[in-house]
């Protein structure tokens, strides 16, 4: 069972409260292969020398603190995603650390010595381009000038899925052009959106296509507006279905944003206010702006039958 522990600088844990750990570092977002291949790295040397499995990230995003202002379209997991990917991964305890201004003016040196070796750490995994502490002037190929033999260290290079660098900048470009194959290829698994259902304008269900309309914070990734086939995981269950992202042209040009909307094929239940994960498979078609609801109706049979072909196969 993985222990998720909260830190803030000025931090009171001292070496002796907590047992020694593999930590891999990092802010993860998205948790994609290459941060897998990070966590990976951590639990092998754990395994090896016999320490507890550990994972540092940091909560905010530091862009969102170190510019001031609220993210907007840019994070691939919320924190609660994380913890669920990184807790199925086996690890042992999760540190969340706040990142906020007291904690960015922290020197290097401070750094390691707070974050790593007065948390009991014995050996610390990052990727390649991992730098810490003031102006990110820290780096970890130079750990051993911080650690001053107090802790080993192993550097991740980067990883590469058919010539293509797996990085969070680059899933998200995939998932803004509605590349959505080339989008999961590199995260290892399907892109996802988790969200409260909350009441949209009901027009689906006059039309024998009910939707279930997604709260997600502003912060999340959007992928491309447009027509997709999900899976939908709903109360324990999965179910297959099809997802909309995007304005609703055909009755109404009034959305500020995108709105998200998913028919779940064989579901006939009410699901406002509960939460609901989606995965996004595979991109269908662009939104598209009908005369009328009956043009609107054969478009969204035939986007059925689509998405169902397209499920089948993956499945």
């Amino acid at each position: 069972m993985m222990e998720i522990i909260q830190l803030t600088y000025p931090t009171n844990y001292k070496r002796t409260q907590l047992e020694p750990t593999s930590l891999a570092v990092g802010f993860f977002d998205g948790v994609h292969l290459g941060h897998q291949q990070v966590i990976q790295t951590a639990i092998e040397q754990a395994n090896k020398k016999g320490l507890a499995k550990a994972v540092m990230t940091f909560e905010p995003h530091p862009l969102e603190v170190l510019k001031d202002e609220p993210l907007h379209n840019h994070l691939l997991t919320s924190l609660e995603e994380k913890q669920s990917i990184i807790r199925q991964m086996g690890v042992d305890y999760l540190f969340v650390v706040t990142f906020d201004r007291s904690l960015s003016k922290l020197s290097p040196q401070e750094f390691v010595d707070l974050f790593f070796i007065d948390l009991n750490v014995q050996h610390v995994t990052a990727g390649f381009d991992y730098s810490f502490g003031h102006k990110g002037t820290g780096k970890i190929k130079d750990m051993d000038y911080y650690a001053k033999g107090r802790l080993d260290y192993s550097v991740v290079d980067k990883v590469s899925v058919d010539g293509e660098k797996v990085s969070s900048t680059s899933i998200r470009q995939f998932l803004h052009e509605g590349d959505q194959e080339q989008a999961n290829q590199l995260l290892g698994r399907p892109f996802s959106l988790t969200g409260e259902v909350v009441r949209g304008f009901q027009r689906g269900r006059e039309i024998g296509y009910p939707t279930a309309n997604l709260a997600v914070d502003d912060s999340h990734v959007i992928p491309k507006v447009g027509i997709y086939a999900v899976t939908a995981h709903i109360s324990g269950q999965t179910y297959k279905g099809m997802a909309s992202i995007g304005y609703n042209p055909t009755f109404e040009n009034e959305h500020t944003k995108p709105s998200i909307e998913v028919h779940v094929f064989d579901l006939n239940e009410n699901l406002y206010g509960k939460t609901i994960q989606v995965d996004f498979l595979a991109y269908l078609r662009d939104e598209v702006a009908y005369q009328g609801v009956d043009q609107l109706i054969e478009q969204l049979k035939l986007d059925e039958v689509d998405a169902k072909k397209v499920l089948d196969k993956l499945n």
